[in-house]
């Protein structure tokens, strides 16, 4: 992944709810906001939870479930609609992503031609799925939620054993939503520092401000869960951003991006050119004859910057004057006596 561009990922997630109808309204809306892919989850409820947790309560606003399996089983998507939502992608022009929760589905997703895998937080530590994916050779988008260094470390290392593979990490907080002061974007810092990778935001705050904040730290990857609607039912679309809030992600990052091109103080050639216009000269503060001996009363300092430079004020002082001047005239050095 190239570090100077910014990469925003629309994560639909599981918010399409189960229904392809609603997963291509959403990647023609993210499409309008410009963001660089939209992402999905492969999944198959059965290879994701333990059957001792399928009938664990849960309330995500949903008629139709009750229980964790209920849940998980109305957002896994088949071969069939993987194969659908990806030709839909082509067609919009759009990046077609996923992330893979077994084996079969990493496989689904290869033979589909994904560019990149996403690792999810959760299965940093899960290396039969590093393996397997590592394997495939494509770049990988390492998400690092709940984990220590010390884990994104073996994490990195382990992949490494299986390739030289492009790899790419996201800080991420496993907090759903997660609070702002506990968001941790200076950690983004520390992450390029100590593996000098590639750097990303996985966001799952509300608002868009904090993807932004990100960008300014050096994220060079956002991903931020996508919504048609806060209102949906599911347990990701309160802390999603909407087509309004990516919109500004999408125009507001990429402007803060582009303000970080440059990794030290310079002057354009624009900027150069304003260096007159905002910068003060010497001139006379009144009318001033020829002998007088000039003191700071005598001296005005003002626009355009095109005569002497007011930094040189004192030595002007106590020098006299070859010839009468006006007020606001600029003073030149061959206006004084030696």
């Amino acid at each position: 992944m190239n570090s100077q561009d910014l990469f925003i990922i629309a994560e639909i997630g599981v918010n399409h709810n189960g229904s392809l109808d609603m997963a291509q309204k959403m990647v023609d809306a993210a499409k309008s906001c410009g963001v660089s892919a939209v992402k999905f989850q492969s999944l198959s409820a059965g290879k994701l939870i333990a059957e001792s947790s399928f009938s664990n309560p849960v309330d995500f606003g949903f008629d139709d479930v009750r229980t964790l399996s209920d849940f998980w089983e109305k957002v896994s998507i088949d071969k069939s609609f993987q194969e659908k939502i990806t030709d839909y992608c082509r067609k919009a022009d759009i990046e077609f992503m996923s992330t893979p929760f077994d084996f079969e589905n990493a496989d689904i997703l290869d033979e589909l031609g994904v560019s990149r895998f996403k690792i999810a937080s959760g299965d940093i530590t899960h290396f039969p799925m590093l393996e397997f994916v590592a394997q495939k050779g494509k770049p990988i988008i390492l998400s690092t939620g709940a984990a220590t260094l010390g884990e994104i470390d073996e994490a990195i290392h382990f992949i490494r054993q299986h390739g030289e593979i492009d790899l790419t990490l996201l800080h991420c907080v496993s907090l759903y939503p997660t609070p702002p002061e506990l968001a941790n974007l200076n950690a983004i810092t520390q992450l390029k520092s100590v593996f000098r990778l590639p750097v990303g935001y996985s966001d799952h705050t509300i608002g868009y401000h904090l993807p932004l904040a990100a960008i300014a730290k050096g994220a060079v990857v956002i991903e931020k869960h996508f919504t048609l609607d806060k209102n949906l039912p599911g347990p990701d679309h309160k802390q999603s951003a909407d087509p309004d809030d990516l919109r500004r992600i999408v125009e507001f990052g990429n402007q803060i991006r582009a303000s970080l091109s440059e990794a030290y103080k310079m002057i354009s050639r624009e900027e150069e050119a304003m260096r007159i216009p905002i910068r003060r000269s010497i001139v006379a503060d009144r009318e001033l004859l020829r002998g007088t001996p000039l003191t700071l009363a005598d001296l005005g300092f003002k626009r355009p910057g095109d005569g002497v430079s007011a930094k040189h004020y004192r030595e002007f002082i106590g020098k006299k004057l070859r010839k009468d001047i006006q007020k606001d005239l600029s003073i030149t050095w061959g206006m004084l006596d030696d």
